[in-house]
């Protein structure tokens, strides 16, 4: 008997099998008109910060259903998974992220396992004279092949077109965070609802980004992943540290839209004189490793006085700090076997040396994704390779790195010589996508390896 597909005009804003999975909020409704955004450049805006914030940008995160709404549901290993759960702990973690830079004040439409009508949600923003709301939910399919981020924004329209053109500022960002992280990425979402704006024009479909829209906020709904997703559940949702890091990816791409400033900044490398960056700080736990990496000449910032240490590293990024580590050495009588590094890319020595030494062999015969996210467990193999790939006799505490694993020898070694201490006590978390931070700190810790001569 086939399902019909009801909509959910209250409790959520996707499309629900009756009883079953609730399907692809994406694919189309019939009677709505779908708008394809085009994102290829990053969108800015001259809309300044409301009278009331004082100067102070105002953040308003709505976690998306709660108490008797559940939204998207899931089962694994025997257990159902609740996408209200879920949406309120990336919230949280975007909150507290957020709170560590100055000039931004945050709340949260819900702080507890609790309902909050749609309506009530943006009213709560516009009490407190928001410049920003951001809707965290999960997405879900009747597809269980369905999975990414996917970015809900207002559409284009007569009605407040800067709100737009606000939105798309963050929302890029943002975006770009979480498919730096591995996410698949399924684009930007407009929808056209059935009601009028007060000047006569199409409203929005989605309450959010509707009443949002009435009440000249900027609003938009991140759809961090699919939680009926396996491959989304598995990388993503399924544990507090996975949830973490999407709503730190998520805040940082508010904190990139609007250059925040973290707190502290007179303790910055650059006001200290160690370093141009102002945006590491002698407090943080990499300060350091970027110092060493930046007077040695193994790191450079993303720009002249940014180091950007908690965005994602890029395997060509990666290699370029090993190649800066050994001291640039010539590539001339080289050849480079993968087509999908020009001669002219800045990292294109870095990749031709590390082919050609054994510090890395690609990710096929023909292929290095320079611009892959670097894995915590990629990062560890190359530098376990660059030291002629050291057996050790002892394994490490590790118990997310199982024995057969093709990094399992390399992280051994890199945890008996203390280049990483893990995630915590037992976890090393080789999947993990790996920031520009950590991975200068590996760098600090090989110099010290390198230094006294372990093996």
């Amino acid at each position: 008997m086939k399902k019909k597909k009801l909509l959910c005009l209250l409790s959520a804003f996707c499309i629900t099998a009756s009883s079953m999975l609730p399907a692809f909020a994406a694919e189309g409704i019939e009677g709505e008109e779908d708008v394809t955004l085009d994102f290829d450049t990053t969108a800015t805006s001259s809309y300044s910060k409301n009278a009331a914030s004082n100067g102070n940008l105002i953040v308003t995160i709505d976690p998306g259903h709660g108490g008797k709404d559940s939204g998207a549901t899931a089962k694994y290993n025997g257990k159902t998974v609740n996408e209200k759960d879920l949406n309120l702990k990336i919230a949280q973690a975007c909150k507290e992220e957020l709170e560590k830079y100055d000039g931004v004040t945050v709340y949260m439409t819900r702080s507890t396992d609790t309902y909050v009508a749609l309506s009530d949600r943006v009213q709560y923003a516009a009490d407190r004279h928001s410049n920003l709301i951001v809707s965290m939910h999960n997405d879900a399919s009747d597809s269980s092949s369905v999975n990414g981020t996917l970015m809900l924004l207002p559409i284009q329209s007569t009605y407040r077109p800067n709100l737009l053109t606000e939105a798309k500022k963050s929302a890029t960002q943002i975006h770009n965070n979480l498919v730096s992280l591995g996410l698949k990425n399924r684009g930007y979402l407009q929808r056209e609802g059935s009601t009028k704006y007060p000047d006569g024009s199409t409203a929005d479909y989605y309450s959010i980004l509707r009443n949002g829209t009435k009440a000249n906020i900027p609003s938009m709904i991140v759809e961090n992943a699919v939680l009926t997703s396996k491959h989304d559940y598995t990388n993503y949702l399924s544990s507090d540290a996975k949830l973490k890091a999407l709503g730190v990816a998520d805040a940082q791409g508010i904190v990139k839209a609007y250059n925040l400033k973290e707190k502290g900044a007179e303790n910055s490398a650059a006001a200290l004189g160690d370093a141009p960056f102002t945006d590491v700080y002698n407090t943080d736990w990499y300060y350091s490793p970027v110092i060493w990496g930046y007077n040695t000449g193994v790191i450079h910032g993303v720009t002249q006085t940014t180091f950007a240490p908690k965005d994602i590293c890029t395997r060509a990024q990666a290699v370029q700090m090993i190649y800066g580590y050994v001291d640039n050495p010539d590539t001339d009588d080289m050849e480079m076997p993968f087509t999908d590094v020009s001669s002219d890319a800045w990292y294109a020595d870095a990749v031709n040396w590390a082919f050609n030494v054994g510090v890395t062999s690609g990710t096929s015969d023909t292929t290095f994704s320079p611009n892959d996210t670097c894995t915590r467990a990629q990062i560890v193999q190359m530098l376990w390779r660059l030291f002629g790939v050291p057996i050790v006799d002892e394994t490490s505490n590790f118990t997310d790195v199982s024995s057969d694993a093709w990094y399992a020898n390399a992280v051994n070694w890199a945890a008996k010589n203390h280049i990483t201490a893990g995630t915590s006590a037992t976890t090393f978390s080789p999947d993990n996508a790996c920031t520009r931070a950590e991975i200068i700190t590996f760098m600090y810790n090989v110099s010290a390896y390198s230094y006294t001569g372990n093996d």
